[in-house]
């Protein structure tokens, strides 16, 4: 996402959540993870036989399997569950199983139905993201004193070496300035790739979001859980929504934080998010002029917006400082550009406090000073379809789940080019189906997320019959773990989990309102 490039802390929010965690590394692929399989599966690595799926339990050793602070030792299990990588012909000796790593939080006490939990991506981590951010927010904490927590790494990839099986590894993408010269040798890198996979007896195919969705129901029969709670953030929600559709009979209710259903195709498309990016802006800048602090600050705050936003025939020339190559370059962009990319990228707090700075400075000034505005014009000025202006490192099942989610494909390809080079075919007609389920299910949406925004969730909404709305109109996306309204959120989940037939206290949700950064704090560079 853009939003990477300017946001002050880089935490990668992929697909609006992820966490920075992904492996560094080139085109990658742990072809010793899938033929050598390390300690923690030497029980599993066995065909899959025709009785249920088992949970193997591993030592949780924190070089394998990562730390957990503030949980007790004995409150946490590690272990394996070994699947067919294709559900179709299980015992194809010519595929390697699928080996999934589990963690299960399961406090003294905890006895109400397991929860499991779902992030982004897709192909997030799940066992990163819940000791990386869940358990460390109110929501977390609250669920933990309460029930059983599951949480495991997405078939095909885990941050750490030897935890999956197999590992289809990572693949790094260099943006340019032209879609065209940044996509070609990513597809061609993709096209190798799939067939060393395939080599080794993994089928890119096996790996879209429909078998990913079977995980969840295999894992949940492992551990003996005949009912469970899905909390799905981000692209989580979209699994989740799957799963309710084929395992009615299984989720006992639903948590859905930043809705991506998969009747929303257009999740992830540059254009969507600019339109809806552009939209953040406007709704910021009229918060700014009805703070009287704000207002009397940026008094030419409607002027300076009005002026970007008539910014499009003509582009802009802004000169701007970058510490990295210790240069300053100038650099032409277009107005509503640079209000896209504010907008997308309002979902970090830091950001949003300083659009109104941020947008006055590259009105009235030929020179940018601030110090978010090089990331925001550098931004503004790559192909937003490209939607980063860093080098990239992601899973390569990130691909494989969008290539089978989307008609459309790999958004980055701008068609199904990509797809073609990993030989993923779009799932079909139930890809994009609307989910119509009766499971209750609490739906929240942020007002800073041009990423799941909450026209997404009036949409899933449409064909849940028992759906609570609860929309956070300061927050961005994900709101359980952004910090000005975490607490309300865990109330929130709370109430709807004891009475999910009624609808949840939403009174909290206005008792904070985020502050906007003062003018004129900005230190300037000295320009030789």
């Amino acid at each position: 996402m853009v939003v990477v490039a300017v946001q002050r802390q880089v935490s990668r929010w992929s697909m609006g959540w992820g966490l920075g965690g992904v492996r560094v590394g080139n085109a990658t692929i742990a072809f010793s993870c899938m033929l050598g399989i390390t300690g923690i599966s030497r029980a599993q690595t066995s065909r899959v036989g025709a009785g249920p799926p088992r949970f193997v339990e591993v030592p949780c050793a924190p070089a394998m399997w990562g730390t957990n602070p503030g949980v007790p030792a004995d409150a946490v299990k590690c272990g394996t569950v070994t699947v067919p990588q294709n559900r179709n012909t299980p015992n194809d000796p010519r595929l390697v199983n699928v080996i999934l790593p589990v963690v299960v939080y399961a406090m003294p006490g905890a006895k109400g139905t397991p929860l499991v939990f779902l992030p982004g991506g897709p192909g997030e981590s799940a066992i990163d993201a819940a000791q990386r951010v869940l358990l460390n927010t109110s929501a977390g904490q609250m669920l933990l004193r309460e029930r059983p927590i599951v949480a495991f790494d997405h078939r095909g990839y885990s941050p750490t070496y030897g935890r999956a099986v197999p590992d289809l590894g990572t693949i790094t993408f260099e943006p340019r300035s032209k879609r065209d010269l940044a996509v070609a040798p990513l597809r061609d890198s993709l096209t190798r790739l799939a067939r060393e996979l395939r080599a080794h007896g993994v089928d890119p195919r096996n790996f879209i979001t429909r078998e990913a969705v079977e995980d969840i129901a295999d894992v949940a029969k492992a551990l003996h859980y005949d009912k469970i709670i899905l909390f799905g953030a981000s692209y989580g929600s979209h699994e989740s929504l799957q799963f309710m559709a084929r395992h009615r009979d299984m989720a006992e209710l639903a948590i859905l934080d930043g809705i991506a259903p998969p009747n929303a195709p257009q999740v992830l498309d540059s254009t969507y998010m600019a339109r809806i990016g552009r939209g953040i802006v406007d709704h910021i800048v009229d918060e700014c002029k009805a703070d009287a602090i704000c207002a009397a600050q940026y008094s030419d705050l409607p002027q300076a917006l009005a002026t970007l936003s008539a910014a499009t025939a003509v582009q802009m020339r802004r000169t701007a400082h970058y510490p990295v190559v210790g240069e300053w370059r100038t650099i032409e962009v277009a107005g509503q550009s640079v209000l896209s990319v504010l907008g997308v990228a309002a979902t970090s707090e830091d950001v949003r406090a300083s659009i109104p700075r941020i947008i006055v400075e590259f009105a009235a000034k030929d020179t940018l000073i601030d110090e978010l505005s090089p990331r925001v014009l550098l931004a503004a000025a790559i192909d937003p379809s490209l939607q980063t202006t860093a080098r990239e490192v992601s899973p390569i099942v990130q691909y494989v789940a969008l290539c089978g989610d989307r008609p459309a494909g790999e958004p980055k390809g701008g068609n199904r080019q990509l797809c073609d080079a990993l030989g993923v075919p779009f799932g079909g007609p139930e890809a994009i189906a609307p989910v119509t389920s009766d499971v209750p299910v609490l739906l929240m949406s942020s007002g800073y997320d041009a990423q799941t925004p909450a026209e997404l969730a009036d949409l899933a909404a449409k064909t849940l019959s028992h759906a609570q709305r609860v929309h956070f109109a300061k927050a961005g996306h994900v709101a359980f773990a952004r910090p000005l309204v975490t607490a309300c959120s865990a109330l929130i989940i709370e109430s709807f989990i004891q009475r999910p037939d009624q609808a949840p206290p939403t009174g909290c949700i206005g008792n904070v309102s985020p502050a906007f950064v003062p003018r004129g704090d900005g230190v300037p560079f000295s320009k030789p």
